[in-house]
């Protein structure tokens, strides 16, 4: 019940209720939150007044049918929630002056990864690197709308003219129209239609679940299901599985250099070591040559077994690049994964019951921390600031494990410079004093040891 016991602005669906005959329960309420029962469970329905008029939900149940009740501080109600059953209600928001009319419903509660004892045994220890049929499929789609035209997709490359060259014919197909308009209501769908693809598997020019995932992203449903069978009409009518095969080679030299030079197996084995706390059985980096930008991360835990997932982009080396010493390159290689897969060690750290008040408490001024119109403000709460920082101070630290003084000189100014422009304010005094903390930590001590330290120099600033 704790994937639902703090219900915020998830995913609101706009729905048409002007068919209805009857008026659905009414509570009403001058205040911004009210409470939820969930079969006999209490949670809270927070941002009443922050969400539209008319808004759905799905909650994840393991039951059909379940009593559920909303209580304000002048009503209450009681009503059913079922799977695939809508439940109607009304808020009179007072604070607002409207009504909020809601629809609920619920679905079975499926897990989103079941790891086999087969699968258990095979991909235990494991660091995998792919690029995935299905995933590739979205990406080619991705790269025909509108968003395609943004730095979101990555252009520089031969492999992107032969993709447009051969599915430029399609872009009016109703996949990539579909997908286009889910990308300009959101471009928060990105990333939920991108990590979902990879639940998917060709059987065929048919696309079937895969055994292990339900999804991968951070939803409780698979984004990319509804949109399935226009995928399978793009598949047959452009070609795809075609055009896969064929650049398969292209594909496995990328996989064969990123394992070569990124070393992620390296980077598993430093996070570990400093947060002994969490571990993970297996890691999988999942890329697109086609992703320009856009990270992220998510794990996963199902019988005994962990597995982080980093959905990142591969790391081009460019015509400067090409130039400098070789350890320079590899450095800047490494930041894509790195920084997506600590966040998988670092945020649980953070979040922790141990450090959590501490860090609201150092972050409640984010004016100091980040700038308005830089990248910096959307890291816009305590956590994702802190985490943030945390983010590329690791950088720091690794490298200063990894490669000779003058390397890491190099390295570390370009990395302050850079956090420097995207605005985060005191990046480089942050970074230099957990740097200062991790030189001088006592044997036995690991960089989550130093958070407390690191904190309370953040709440001096």
């Amino acid at each position: 019940m704790k994937r639902i016991a703090t219900f915020l602005l998830i995913i609101f669906t706009i729905l048409d209720a002007s068919g209805q005959t009857a008026t659905p329960p009414t509570l009403r309420t001058k205040q911004n939150r009210i409470v939820m029962y969930i079969d006999g469970e209490r949670s809270n329905f927070n941002g009443v007044n922050d969400v539209p008029k008319d808004f759905s939900y799905n909650f994840p149940l393991e039951k059909a049918s379940v009593p559920f009740v909303l209580v304000t501080e002048k009503d209450s109600v009681v009503m059913t929630l079922q799977h695939n059953a809508m439940t109607d209600f009304q808020i009179i928001r007072e604070a607002k002056g409207d009504t909020l009319l809601g629809h609920f419903t619920s679905h079975k509660f499926v897990k989103a990864a079941t790891f086999t004892d087969a699968y258990k045994k095979a991909n235990e220890g494991k660091t995998s690197v792919e690029v995935p049929e299905v995933y590739e499929l979205i990406n080619v789609i991705f790269a025909l709308t509108n968003y395609g035209k943004t730095p979101a997709i990555y252009k520089e490359t031969d492999y992107y003219k032969q993709v447009m060259r051969h599915f430029s014919p399609y872009k009016n197909h109703p996949a990539v129209r579909t997908v286009d308009s889910l990308l300009l209501k959101s471009e928060d769908n990105y990333a939920n239609l991108k990590m979902d693809s990879y639940a998917y598997l060709f059987q065929g020019n048919k696309l079937v679940k895969s055994p292990i995932y339900d999804r991968a992203s951070w939803g409780e449903v698979n984004q990319l299901t509804p949109y399935v069978p226009k995928l399978e009409q793009f598949t047959k009518q452009a070609n795809f599985r075609s055009f896969f095969q064929k650049h398969t080679p292209y594909y496995n030299s990328l996989i064969t250099d990123f394992k070569k030079n990124v070393d992620v197996a390296t980077m598993k084995a430093w996070l570990e070591k400093q947060f002994p706390s969490t571990h993970y059985s297996a890691v999988k980096i999942l890329f697109s040559p086609l992703v320009g930008w856009n990270q992220s991360a998510n794990h996963f835990t199902d019988n005994g077994f962990t597995e982080a997932q980093s959905h990142i982009n591969y790391p081009f080396i460019d015509d400067s690049q090409a130039k400098q010493p070789k350890n320079i390159t590899r450095g800047q290689r490494m930041i894509i994964a790195f920084t997506e897969l600590n966040h998988t060690y670092l945020n649980p750290e953070a979040e922790a019951d141990r450090n959590k008040k501490a860090v609201s408490d150092a972050y409640k001024n984010l004016t100091k921390w980040i700038t308005a119109g830089k990248s910096s403000a959307n890291y816009n709460n305590a956590f994702s600031c802190f985490e943030e920082y945390m983010n590329y101070s690791l950088v720091t630290l690794l490298f200063n494990d990894l490669f000779d003084e003058q390397t890491f000189a190099v390295l570390n100014r370009d990395l302050e410079n850079r956090m420097a422009n995207r605005g985060f304010q005191q990046f480089t005094g942050f970074n230099q004093e957990l740097l200062r903390l991790y030189k001088t930590k006592k044997p036995g001590q690991t960089v989550a040891d130093l958070y407390p330290d690191i904190i309370a120099w953040a709440a001096k600033q």
